[in-house]
Formats: structure tokens, sequence, C-alpha cells
């Protein structure tokens, strides 16, 4: 008998795609764009968020995408999707 895909997350077989220990590597901005990636969220999107240009969005997830370890955007999604609480970093208080 197979087991299911849902099954076999649960019991803790499935790994997300790339390498955790390479998040301490990314700088502050890689992971504000890899968290955004993680969301779904697409460059011109992820651009007006942080206030940079798209191709600068572009730069920060290709450098994240070879920290981490990973071949695609995709993968890049799912690894900042299973890691978020690792990927997620929180924001600057606003000054006075």
């Amino acid at each position: 008998m197979r087991t299911s895909l849902c099954e076999a997350a649960t019991q803790g077989r499935l790994r997300a795609p790339g390498d955790p220990d390479g998040i301490p590597l990314l700088t502050g901005r890689e992971r504000q764009t890899l968290f955004l990636v993680g969301t779904g969220a697409g460059n011109r999107l992820i651009a007006r968020r942080l206030g940079i240009s798209e191709r600068t969005v572009r730069a920060h997830l290709s450098n994240a995408v070879r920290k981490i370890g990973v071949r695609s955007r995709a993968e890049a999604a799912v690894f900042a999707f299973a890691y978020l609480d690792l990927v997620d970093i929180p924001a600057a208080a606003e000054p006075r």
C-alpha cells in the first residue's frame, strides 16, 4: 500500500528543498524578498513593498537562491513557506 503525500508530510518524511542552515547567511533584504516570494508575491509587488527596483528584487532573490541551495524560484517559494518563521524578520520600528 502506498503512502499518500499528506501522510508522508505529517509523518515528517518529506522535507522542503534547500538547506535551512543557509538562512543565517541571508541579508535582511534577501530575507524580506524570500519571505514575500513564499507568500506568492511577484517581483513587481515585492519591489513596491520594499521600495526597490524589480532588478534589485531579482538580484536579492538570486543571492538567496544560491545561499539556501535551491534551484528555482518555485523551490525558493516552497522553502520560504516551509521555514517562514525562520526567514521572516520583524519590521523595523517606525521613527518618532
